[in-house]
């Protein structure tokens, strides 16, 4: 069956994979293809003798890589081991690691874009997809940058299967480890070992968490809120990089010439000491490092509701380890550009490198937080982030743009983000997604309950005067609450009901379509701002009403909190009461929340 499934998978989309290389639905299951197919005898033994033979049995949308015979020898040849020396726990990790089991579809070669992040394995493992040309010229489809697929699209009962070329085998070792095998990274192995960070990155749950009891939120079939997971990201220069800006190193003194480099941006305390957080060689790692783990595909939203013009424009925000220091990431991946086109790239082909709880990327440039160019140039602009971009537990348990799991009404613990969102006993939490709405990228979450009362930690922005907005879509089930900035009231409490039946028909709003006026809406920017109000985006994008960007939507808008100056580096919290007396079910619409320099408003475009 396998034989005549076998031709090389060839390309992307369904138009450019080979006819032979499609199998035709017979009434299989997963399980049953495996048994019937020759070159998979291997894997098929393993789901009998781990008890997963039942399981890929049932009714259901299961994505399999299963391994053919001689993948399988190879892997265990290169571990030194026989067949008989596999214990059952390496075999259910091998099975668990090449399926994705997902409540609602199963995932076609068409379904699959560069380094998809929304493919999750049984394991509780990313998934990574990327494409890449076999020497023949011809793409292929290859798996967590190993398995290259070698049958696709063969349809089951309960799913599809992809047979691979190598088993695909999530990594056990930390970064520090991963770090010292790639020969390209002496020197940063060595300062990232000096400032202290492996032995909390080692970490694979939060300590500080623990799971309520009989947690209401929770689906009993999920089990996101058992643990809270940690993850990170660390981005890393060869020692080639470091050299060609200007590091002067010998063997002999690694450290101290590190040090010495990272004191133009870093300063000079505890010199020497390169654990202290204060120290320049601490300070130039921390800012390497992500409490995230995201691989390529998932640093930028580019999905549905970013409109199509907009894609190549997209970006991020990300708070490093580096207190209050973000970077900045755009679409290519680029981070830190410069106004003059100038960044820091990756190499994509070096990066991606998986260890037990993140990613290591190699970059092609120096990565510093420089003080004038970060204030006056990256990060002066209109800053965009969405409330699920915060907290790194969303993105570390896969949560944040995890349409399968949002798909449905779902909530997280009081206590699961920590200090980055915190929500009292009054409230009653829903986090959902969905690209039919008209959401920054597609998710929201909603806070309702007569006494809620809500914080969120915003993203640390560099000193400066800043106009502070809430976007969010206007409904009658929303209700009114008073907004706090760093604890002191923002105003007289907002109605979020206002608009909902339409903008334009509210005096108090203003709003008025752009091809209704004679100035493409100028003029209308300028009274709504006298409202405090302003239109949504032309970046954000909705299906609704025939596919239109969120300008164009009425009840989509902005709320110009106020305008405050902030002195230093620091942490800043956003926060929400109730002020309705209308009941507890009238809703708070938490989406997304924009800085913007003072200095910049009368020049901001639209996007």
């Amino acid at each position: 069956m396998l034989a005549t499934a076998a031709a090389a998978l060839v390309a992307c989309n369904s138009d450019d994979i080979k006819d032979e290389a499609m199998y035709t639905f017979t009434g299989e299951t997963v399980t049953s293809f495996c048994q019937h197919t020759p070159e998979l005898t291997s894997f098929y033994r393993m789901l009998e003798l781990t008890g997963n033979a039942s399981l890929l049995s049932i009714y259901g949308h299961f994505t399999c890589f299963p391994p053919t015979n001689e993948a399988i020898d190879r892997w265990l040849e290169g571990r030194g081991q026989t067949w008989d020396e596999l214990t059952l726990e390496d075999m259910q990790k091998v099975v668990y690691s090449s399926t994705i089991r997902n409540n609602s579809q199963e995932f076609l070669t068409t379904d699959f874009t560069d380094n998809a992040t929304s493919l999750l394995s049984m394991q509780d493992r990313t998934i990574q997809i990327s494409f890449a040309t076999n020497g023949l010229g011809q793409r292929e489809i290859v798996v967590n940058s190993v398995a290259t697929i070698i049958s696709g699209d063969n349809e089951v009962h309960n799913g599809v299967v992809h047979v691979v070329d190598h088993v695909i085998e999530p990594s056990e070792e930390t970064f520090l480890q991963r770090l010292q095998q790639q020969t390209a990274f002496r020197i940063f192995a060595k300062a990232f070992e000096a400032s202290g960070f492996n032995e909390p990155m080692s970490v694979l749950y939060d300590p500080d968490y623990t799971a309520p009891a009989n947690y209401e939120g929770e689906d009993p079939s999920q089990s996101h809120f058992e643990h809270c997971k940690l993850g990170w990201t660390v981005f890393a220069e060869t020692d080639d990089v470091l050299r060609d800006a200007g590091l002067n190193i010998a063997d002999a003194d690694t450290l101290a010439a590190v040090e010495q480099f990272a004191r133009q941006w870093y300063g000079s305390d505890d010199l020497g000491n390169y654990a202290s957080e204060r120290n320049p060689l601490h300070r130039f790692m921390a800012y390497h490092i992500l409490n995230r783990q995201m691989n390529t595909g998932s640093f930028i939203y580019t999905g549905f509701a970013c409109a199509p013009t907009y894609r190549s424009k997209a970006y991020e925000y990300y708070e490093t380890m580096l207190p209050y220091r973000m970077i900045e990431i755009k679409a290519g991946p680029e981070i830190n550009r410069q106004r003059n086109g100038q960044s820091v790239r990756l190499d994509e082909s070096a990066s991606n490198i998986e260890t037990m709880n993140g990613y290591i990327h190699t970059l092609r440039s120096l990565l510093v937080y420089d003080e004038e160019v970060m204030t006056s140039d990256v990060l002066h602009k209109r800053i965009r982030f969405d409330f699920y971009a915060v907290p790194p537990q969303l993105t570390n348990n896969h949560i944040r743009w995890n349409w399968d799991y949002l798909s449905s009404a779902r909530a997280f613990p009081q206590n699961f983000c920590g200090d980055y969102f915190k929500y009292n006993t009054g409230s009653s939490l829903t986090l959902w997604a969905s690209d039919g709405w008209t959401n920054y990228q597609s998710d929201e979450m909603l806070i309702a309950g007569p006494m809620y009362d809500f914080t969120l930690r915003m993203l640390p922005v560099p000193p400066g005067n800043y106009e502070i907005r809430l976007g969010y879509r206007a409904e009658n089930w929303r209700g009114i609450a008073q907004l706090f900035i760093d604890g002191q009231i923002a105003g007289i409490p907002v109605d979020l009901t206002i608009g909902y039946n339409g903008a334009e028909n509210d005096p108090r709003i203003g709003y008025m379509h752009d091809e209704d006026t004679s100035d493409d809406g100028i003029e209308n920017d300028k009274m709504m701002r006298n409202h405090g109000y302003m239109k949504a985006p032309t970046s954000m994008y909705t299906g609704q009403e025939g596919g239109k960007p969120l300008r164009d939507m009425s009840a989509c808008l902005r709320i110009i909190i106020g305008q405050y100056l902030f002195q230093d580096y620091g942490y800043h919290y956003f926060r929400a009461k109730n002020m309705d007396d209308k009941g507890g079910g009238r809703q708070f619409h938490a989406d997304y929340i924009e800085y913007i320099p003072v200095d910049l408003i009368r020049d901001e475009d639209r996007e």
